[in-house]
Formats: C-alpha cells, structure tokens, sequence
C-alpha cells in the first residue's frame, strides 16, 4: 500500500500542475515521471518510479461489466477509471472505476443486492442524510473486488466505486 501512496498521489499533483495545459507534459518526480495528456475535456494521467507504475483516466465514459468485473448500473457513467502495478510483479495490482447516476441510492444498492454473487460482506448504513454501501466479495481466481455506493447530496449523484485486486502469481 505504501507503494501505491507512492505513485498515486504524485500522479494526482501532476495532474493538478497540468491543469490548464494543451495536450501533453511530462514532470518530473522522485525516481521517476508523470505525463499528463489531455485532450477535449479528458485527462490521462500515467506516472512510473522505482515502485511502479499507475495510470489514471478522468474521463465521462460508458464502461463494460467486462471492465469491471460486475454488472453496470443502467445508465451509470464511469468518471474516473485507474490503474497501479508494482514494479517487476512484486505487489498486488488495482484496477479503480468510478460511475455515477442521477438515480436514488436506495435503488442502486436493491439493483446491486440482487445482482452480485457471492457476497462475502455487505455494510449498509445511513448517518443523517449521508448514505454508504459496501459489497465485498468473495475471491475469484486471484481477483478480490469491492463495490461501494455512495450518496452524493449536494451533486445530486450517487456514487459507484468497483476495486479489483489481484496478488502476484494469481
């Protein structure tokens, strides 16, 4: 995880150093570099140490239940998709989607609650008017996933967020 703070967070101050920027810069970081590339409205963001590499896209698209491993939400659109692998397969590596949707979360998480197999854990709560979901499953061939679902009030969204791991050698 350490690695991942390592890599993750100077991608992410590159991309807000870039902001504003055409096209594609490269900045350097501590043993290594980020570039950022733009185009339209779209940021790739694709940064390599010692440590490893990551990539993270932030970008309205349609995303695929083969992308994420789970079945999309009707009419969710992904936000922000990533990506970390540790340097010579030595870690776990992560893949990030974020989607949203206009809909209530009550019906995400009743859409999310019949549709996933194999359920390892589920957490649902409410504090006030803020609500959150978690759905962990069971490990299948090496991959571990989380889907978290979120109330986002003052967007007027709800929140989608599917984690893959897997470990090296799985």
């Amino acid at each position: 995880m350490r690695a991942l703070r390592v890599l993750i967070l100077p991608a992410l101050a590159a991309a807000l150093l870039a902001t504003g920027c055409a096209n594609k810069r490269t900045v350097a970081l501590p043993g290594g570099h980020a570039t950022v590339t733009e185009k339209g409205g779209d940021r790739t963001i694709e940064a390599e140490t010692g440590d490893g590499k990551t990539t993270v896209e932030v970008k309205r698209k349609a995303v695929t239940e083969a992308e994420l491993g789970v079945p999309v939400y009707p009419g969710a659109v992904g936000d922000v998709s990533g990506s970390y692998e540790g340097s010579a397969g030595q870690s776990e590596t992560m893949k990030h989607h974020m989607l949203s949707t206009r809909d209530d979360f009550d019906k995400v998480f009743a859409f999310y609650e019949s549709k996933l197999r194999n359920v390892e854990n589920t957490m649902n709560q409410t504090a006030g008017s803020e609500k959150i979901a978690v759905f962990t499953l069971e490990p299948k061939g090496g991959v571990k996933t989380s889907v978290s679902i979120t109330s986002d009030k003052e967007n007027k969204v709800t929140r989608i967020q599917v984690i893959t791991f897997r470990k090296p050698g799985e």
